[in-house]
């Protein structure tokens, strides 16, 4: 009874909510997470929540005597399809679950201006979660402490280069995230690269701090 109320006592909750078009590696990334089997994956065409409790390597250096070392997290990936038809599941997602994050992943091989429209919409439909009230919406929107991830998928068909990933989103992907910025400049904005099918122990620690960053900025250690 006293180990399970201690598990309770140090396990903390990160809700993150995966959005992108379809093909851009969110349900990989989501089996990825959980340490499943990243082959042979069905494109998404509803709401899936995925949960699995992890570890992050930072804990393992935190002091002996500091809670952090021992905690566990608890992740609860929503994972939404990308097809535009079904772009109206993402607000859906957003107002039911209470997201701590928004993973948004762009795929490098794909038409920017889709991912474009994609990201807009993303900044739209978390605004509309805010209030029904667009006037109050975009007020709550300059104070609400989200965390944004922009996330440059498959970069291991751009040279495997984080360099490349940052010229792409500076070319293409620029303008609508800083127009996101603006919108929410309470919140916090990061952006990364990966490669979802990557197998690698560096591809995992890049994997690990997006996390890490998410739980940074809800916990604040």
């Amino acid at each position: 009874m006293m180990i399970k109320l201690m598990s309770k006592m140090l396990t903390r909750d990160l809700s993150v909510t995966v959005l992108g078009n379809t093909g851009a590696g969110k349900t990989t990334l989501v089996h990825r997470l959980k340490g499943e089997d990243v082959e042979d994956i069905s494109p998404t065409t509803s709401i899936e929540v995925h949960q699995k409790t992890i570890r992050l390597k930072s804990q393992s250096f935190k002091p002996a005597l500091s809670l952090e070392r021992y905690r566990s997290y608890r992740v609860r990936a929503i994972d939404c399809p990308g097809d535009m038809s079904l772009w109206p599941y993402w607000k859906k997602a957003l107002a039911d679950y209470n997201t701590n994050g928004i993973i948004f992943l762009i795929d490098p091989t794909q038409d920017s201006k889709v991912q474009i429209d994609a990201l807009t919409q993303v900044s739209n439909y978390y605004l509309m979660t805010l209030d029904d009230d667009v006037v109050r919406a975009e007020r709550k929107a300059r104070k609400v402490k989200a965390i944004f991830f922009l996330v440059v998928n498959k970069i291991d068909l751009i040279g495997n280069s984080k360099g490349n990933a940052d010229e792409l989103i500076k070319e293409k992907y620029q303008t609508a995230w800083n127009h996101l910025k603006e919108r929410y400049p309470s919140s916090g904005h990061y952006w990364e690269a990966i490669s979802a099918i990557d197998e690698t122990e560096q591809m995992f620690d890049t994997i690990d701090g997006i996390f890490e960053t998410i739980k940074r900025e809800i916990y604040g250690e």
